[in-house]
């Protein structure tokens, strides 16, 4: 009998072993080839589903025939075991499924499908997704599951990745691991996994987001369960229990902590994790980490083979994000695309010396289209009462969480205030402008402005054959802009509003041997230019 399947969608291979493992995860080791009728080969290892019963998740990565065979200890009765695998091309909208998995594209500056086709980051921070928003309750009027409402809202708004964490450091054994007699360590509590995070895992992927997944947060690395032995085997379930849907590995948060005297130890386990990783991952999933918050950015392990992409941390106000911090990391670091993946989440309290305000939409657009337009190939929303999952008014009983929210939450800000927040419908905006220019083959113009008053230009990009500009004008600009080397002679172009995601009647300009003289914008508020060389 040969099984049908959905290209690029995820479909599972039960298998029951001849007898129960006294270490199922440790002493039955199962992994399956599949091979394409074309040629192409990919290796799954299956996953222990309590009992005897073993799974392997596998999406194929082409229309046709695959064939499976398995291999596994002699005694579990499942070597040599084959079958075959009919994949049809999906016939959906859903760009995940219909173009295939991420990979970095050309150049190494933005990210792709296997089939090519550009693919723009934005993502929405859930650092609590796995355990603590809630499935089937809610205290938004207009949604009936906080969980399945918020994925809702972000696909509507535009968004394109889920940016995410299990908090394995923190949920225990009552969650992640139990006890099981004759097991050399702790084993996965399969009852959470297949009654909690599997539903939340395919709700993700089924909704068209990419689940860009943390296992912990890295400075808890050694507390507890939190060993490096421990996260490696983590690491290894998750792969094998959801590597074949749309992923993006970040490892862990944070990875390098803030105490210098452990900063090589965390970073050296981590390390082990990010091999086991790759190792497990048939398919080559795109891999980074979820760096500290630092200047100048953080690089570390950018030069090592399974590291892709940096998914940067910028901060909350404790340091001033500046273009300049940008254009030089990207200047130093070629051939790996950038993510701004932590800034200036709204509502949040900010970390200024001057004192905390309450950060609002504007300041996230500054932020947002600032990364971009300096050659970043994706930014990462977030806000205030769902990144830390408040329900409530006022400051939690526990000790963890009333430290982070007298720090981050002076304002009170629960989740369903914050996901009404204005500046998650913008960034689907700023997803549009940039689809709409052909973001991927813009690059950044100059080096940058002074950062003193008065003397603050627009931030613009050029297309490689200087026939198209955009610019950013953020509310502080007070200078006007020459873009030189562009296509001599008339220009058309037009203001877009960040705000309202609209765009302005057109109008001409001129580019007068080779210069564009970008105008004044239309008022105080910021704006984005779109201009190009008539004909």
């Amino acid at each position: 009998m040969c099984q049908r399947a959905v290209t690029w969608r995820a479909t599972t291979i039960d298998l029951e072993a001849a007898h129960a493992y006294p270490d199922p995860v440790r002493d039955c080791l199962i992994s399956v080839t599949f091979e394409h009728e074309g040629g192409a080969r990919v290796v799954r290892e299956a996953y222990w589903d309590g009992g005897a019963t073993y799974r392997v998740s596998f999406a194929p990565t082409a229309d046709g025939i695959w064939r499976w065979e398995v291999e596994a200890p002699a005694d579990s009765g499942l070597r040599g075991r084959e079958g075959r695998l009919f994949s049809a091309a999906y016939e959906g909208e859903l760009g995940v499924f219909r173009h295939g998995f991420l990979r970095v594209g050309a150049g190494g500056r933005h990210f792709e499908h296997a089939d090519g086709t550009p693919f723009f980051w934005l993502g929405d921070t859930h650092w609590e997704f796995a355990w603590g928003e809630r499935w089937d309750e809610s205290s938004h009027p207009g949604m009936a599951s906080q969980f399945r409402g918020m994925v809702d809202r972000r696909v509507a708004q535009g968004f394109t990745v889920y940016q995410t964490n299990l908090r394995a450091d923190l949920a225990g054994e009552s969650r992640f691991w139990r006890e099981l007699d004759g097991a050399r360590g702790p084993v996965p509590n399969v009852e959470f996994f297949a009654d909690e995070l599997d539903r939340r895992m395919a709700y993700v992927a089924d909704a068209g987001l990419v689940n860009a997944l943390g296992i912990a947060w890295g400075f808890n690395l050694g507390r507890g369960l939190t060993t490096v032995d421990n996260m490696r085997e983590l690491a290894r379930y998750v792969v094998a229990r959801y590597g074949a849907l749309p992923v993006v590995w970040t490892l862990a948060g944070e990875v390098a902590g803030y105490d210098d005297a452990a900063r090589d130890e965390l970073i050296a386990g981590w390390r082990e994790v990010a091999r086991e990783v790759e190792r497990r991952d048939g398919y080559g999933q795109l891999a980074t980490v979820h760096y500290t918050n630092e200047r100048p950015f953080a690089d570390y392990y950018f030069d090592e083979p399974w590291f892709d992409f940096a998914l940067n941390q910028a901060g909350h106000g404790d340091y001033v994000v500046a273009e300049g911090d940008y254009r030089a990391w990207l200047a130093c670091h070629a051939g790996k695309p950038l993510v701004e993946g932590e800034a200036l989440y709204e509502l949040c309290s900010s970390l200024e010396e001057m004192g905390p305000r309450k950060i609002d939409a504007a300041m996230v657009r500054r932020v947002a289209y600032m990364a971009i337009q300096c050659g970043c190939a994706g930014y990462t929303y977030g806000a205030q009462g769902i990144w830390d999952n408040a329900w409530e008014k006022g400051l939690p009983a526990d000790p963890m969480a009333r430290m982070v929210a007298q720090v981050f939450n002076r304002f009170g800000v629960t989740w369903d205030e914050a996901i009404d927040a204005p500046g998650a419908e913008q960034m689907g905006h700023l997803r549009r402008l940039c689809e709409d220019v052909g973001w991927w083959r813009m690059r950044p113009y100059g080096s940058g402005g002074s950062a003193l008053l008065g003397r603050h230009r627009p931030l613009v990009t050029v297309a490689p054959d200087g026939r198209e500009v955009v610019a950013y004008y953020a509310s502080n600009v007070r200078k006007r802009l020459s873009v030189e080397g562009v296509e001599p002679g008339a220009w058309e172009a037009r203001w877009f509003d960040p705000r309202e995601g609209r765009y302005g009647e057109p109008f001409s300009l001129e580019a007068v041997d080779g210069v564009l003289e970008l105008p004044e914008r239309p008022d105080m508020e910021d704006w984005a230019l779109v201009a190009r060389a008539r004909g």
